[in-house]
């Protein structure tokens, strides 16, 4: 981590200010950005697209964590951020935690600011926390918005919905007693798709924007009283991230190139599989361990290049860092230094909120423990992942989709059917179900034969997920399965509105007419 002073010589401002003006498209010449921001008069315009947008996001990962204790909390440091900031009336922002691993923020269309558990896991203060959403919260004052988000949003709940139930499902193959190398590795591969997602395959803002959102989100932390060295802390985090995540990807396509024949062609070979593999996983059926080798190269070669063309290469975050601690020594560097205020759930906190979202956060690091357990059973022991689930499927996370679903996948390795049907029941029931639960509970009803169940259950997933193209396969396989031929083969043309010719190979090939 940095020191506490950003720059210490005098010669080295004239080097870093230099470096600001040349890289840090999105800073201001001179002066704040606070002091310079141009607010948009209405933000009326943005909000109708909230509902859609809340939609394609409970379509991803877990889900929103349904606690309204932390979204409180987290909703109140935003609130800090903005006081005696002039906004219109109808700019109304939102913090929504996603039950997802990876370590990331995000700012939608619409304003609702995104931070994963992932990253509460590794943040060490609300200061931390405060750069985060002050960052995200400058994309929504700016009207920052991703080209074709929508579009590309969906296209990423098809591409990530498919391939990470698909690794999921490859758990049955190894209760079943088929552990090759191929397995374990479709699953490890996985485990880094949620971690590689946002960086990958999640639509990105223009790096200009970046900056910009760099800028004002520092403003915004000096100015609620917070401690400036946090937003070079969080880039310190952030840098470790992108170098994991950059080593998961290189290994995940060796391994992928490795598994699909090794010969020079063997991407091409992957690529023209990858669709294929992704109809099959997205109807339903039951992938074979070469399909789970064409996924990683589907998901890391053919969604990332069909993005590419309006893709912006963001500064690293250790160019980040220095274009911060610059702008920093720049506007601030008589700041005075500020203790960093606890999480509500490090040791240290005296939050009235501490009992409850220390038990939410233990919680959820556990059931992250039993996943890996599920993915790799050297990563524990079976009385340790026992462990695990129950206390992680306990109050105040009894009926959390993810660790209800973590619960469903160790059972199903135990091979307690029966308790793993229940596990998705509760979390099909809960505040906040998700998508992967609806699906995997689908197909369970789909395996007996249950149409009734399964069509009860799409009709829900519907009306939740704000009718995200990633449910029309799994629809369309229900239909079709309960006799509904032409019902089923009318839900294909939905299929095609959304230019994703992934989507209409899996809707074809469900309706029978692949």
């Amino acid at each position: 981590m940095r020191p506490a002073t950003f720059v210490t010589l005098a010669g080295a401002l004239l080097a870093t200010t230099s470096a600001l003006a040349s890289a840090g498209d999105g800073y201001p010449s001179r002066g704040t950005a606070l002091s310079q921001v141009s607010v948009s008069t209405d933000y009326t315009d943005v909000l109708s697209g909230r509902p859609l947008a809340l939609g394609i996001l409970r379509a991803r990962a877990q889900g929103f964590v349904p606690s309204p204790q932390l979204q409180s909390y987290a909703q109140g440091v935003l609130a800090r951020l903005l006081v005696n900031v002039k906004m219109p009336p109808s700019f109304h922002p939102q913090v929504r935690v996603l039950a997802a691993p990876e370590f990331t923020g995000e700012c939608t269309p619409d304003g609702t600011l995104i931070v994963t558990v992932g990253l509460l896991e590794l943040l060490e203060n609300e200061d931390e926390l405060a750069f985060v959403l002050g960052h995200e919260v400058a994309h929504a004052i700016y009207k920052h918005q991703a080209k074709n988000w929508f579009k590309k949003a969906q296209y990423y709940s098809v591409v990530n919905g498919g391939a990470v139930d698909t690794m999921a499902k490859s758990a049955a193959f190894i209760a079943g007693g088929q552990t090759g190398d191929n397995i374990m590795r479709g699953l490890d591969v996985a485990q880094h798709l949620a971690k590689l997602s946002a960086n990958v395959l999640m639509p990105q803002m223009e790096r200009g924007e970046e900056d910009a959102a760099d800028a004002l989100g520092f403003d915004l932390v000096v100015k609620a009283g917070y401690d400036p060295q946090a937003a070079l802390s969080v880039m310190d985090k952030l840098a470790v991230q992108e170098a994991a995540a950059a080593a998961a990807a290189a290994e995940a396509r060796a391994a992928a190139k490795k598994n699909s024949g090794g010969g020079g062609d063997s991407v091409a070979r992957g690529l023209s599989l990858g669709a294929g593999a992704l109809g099959s996983i997205l109807s339903g059926s039951a992938p074979s361990n070469d399909q789970i080798a064409d996924i990683a190269i589907f998901a890391f070669d053919e969604a990332v290049d069909s993005m590419a063309e309006d893709a912006t290469s963001h500064h690293p975050a250790r160019v980040r860092e220095d274009l911060i601690s610059a702008y920093a020594f720049r506007e601030y560097r008589n700041a005075a230094m500020v203790n960093p205020t606890p999480l509500p759930w490090s040791a240290t906190s005296k939050s009235s909120l501490k009992p409850h979202l220390t038990a939410l956060m233990a919680h959820y690091t556990l059931a992250e423990n039993a996943a890996a357990y599920v993915a790799d059973r050297s990563q524990g022991s079976p009385t340790s992942a026992k462990l695990y689930v129950a206390s992680s499927t306990a109050n105040p996370t009894a009926d959390h989709a993810y660790t209800q679903f973590v619960a469903a996948e160790y059972y199903e390795l135990d091979r307690q059917n029966a308790l793993s049907e229940a596990a998705l029941v509760k979390a099909a029931n809960g505040p906040e179900p998700s998508w992967e639960v609806y699906s995997r509970l689908t197909d369970i009803y789909i395996g007996r034969g249950d149409y009734p169940k399964a069509q009860a259950l799409m009709d829900r997933a519907v009306v939740r997920f704000e009718n995200s193209p990633v449910l029309l396969p799994k629809r369309i396989t229900v239909l079709k399965g309960a006799g509904r031929q032409s019902e089923a083969e009318a839900l294909v043309p939905q299929c095609k509105k959304y230019d994703i010719d992934e989507l209409t190979d899996a809707c074809k090939k469900a309706a029978g007419k692949a």
